[in-house]
């Protein structure tokens, strides 16, 4: 008897239909208060994204129309209809450009490669669309979680086993008519992949050919057509001044040209004095 084992009740824990249904709309409460801070969130970031669109759209503005030099190294069509005009009038025209020139003065064609400037202009943007990019894998994985989590249930508490069986609940009752309750009960659906590629994707790709690959691209078209167009007279000054400006490196290059060749002949000459000048001293010195 001193070595019988001495078995105490179990003390079980029982819950009942109103604090399990408290526990479980604390939990949803709770976290649908972290979605909508979320949501919430991610409202914030697309309103300062597209805040920073429009800063960098009307600094681009100012620029353009209060300096003249701002990326004007573009030799744009009507550059080259300046340069056909003066030809024709028999005045001093530009065409062709040396790789010389071009190189000194940075002019590049509208589509030419993208250049160093930006390039690493291009960096904010990749630093957008990679933050984007991440906070839509996240959302996906979410919903993609939040559908195994309910539907696949592996725990053995009483308020799992609760869960468990209100989601394979069904009744069917034999009457004059078969009903189920199956379309009633509301079943987790899995993500719609096709249409997560379709409208996810698909503009994230778009938004990474646009913005971050051929970002450069985009910022010349508004450059010469949309701001070119709305401020013609702006434009036609800018592509003058270009020009104009082209016009004097090129007047100056030759008179610096010319000068540096005289100033070659005219000490080939004097050296040539120099040397005749010895030679006919040698002379009289022997004599």
């Amino acid at each position: 008897m001193h070595y019988r084992a001495i078995v105490e009740p179990r003390n079980t824990r029982i819950y009942g239909i109103k604090e399990v249904k408290y526990r479980i709309a604390q939990n949803f409460r709770f976290l649908k208060i972290i979605l909508k801070t979320f949501r919430q969130v991610l409202g914030c970031l697309f309103i300062i994204m597209i805040y920073t669109i429009f800063r960098d759209a009307i600094e681009m503005i100012r620029n353009y129309l209060s300096n003249i030099d701002f990326n004007n190294v573009y030799l744009t069509p009507y550059f080259w209809h300046i340069d056909r005009k003066r030809e024709k009038e028999g005045k001093i025209f530009l065409y062709p450009l040396s790789k010389a020139e071009m190189r000194a003065n940075n002019l590049m064609t509208p589509i030419s490669p993208p250049t160093k400037t930006e390039i690493r202009d291009s960096w904010l943007p990749l630093a957008k669309f990679t933050f984007l990019f991440v906070t839509v894998l996240f959302v996906i994985f979410v919903d993609f979680i939040f559908y195994q989590v309910i539907f696949n249930i592996d725990g053995t508490g009483f308020v799992a086993d609760l869960v468990r069986q209100m989601l394979e609940f069904d009744y069917t009752g034999h009457r004059n008519a078969t009903m189920s309750l199956e379309k009633c009960i509301y079943n987790p659906v899995s993500p719609d992949w096709s249409y997560v590629g379709k409208y996810v994707f698909g503009p994230l790709a778009i938004m990474l050919l646009l913005q971050v690959i051929f970002g450069y691209v985009i910022k010349r078209a508004i450059l010469f057509y949309v701001i070119g167009n709305i401020f013609r007279k702006r434009n036609k000054a800018r592509i003058i001044h270009l020009y104009n400006k082209m016009l004097f490196v090129r007047t100056n290059g030759r008179k610096l040209a010319r000068a540096r060749i005289r100033f070659q002949v005219e000490r080939r000459i004097l050296e040539r004095e120099e040397i005749r000048r010895k030679r006919d001293w040698n002379i009289e010195i022997i004599d």
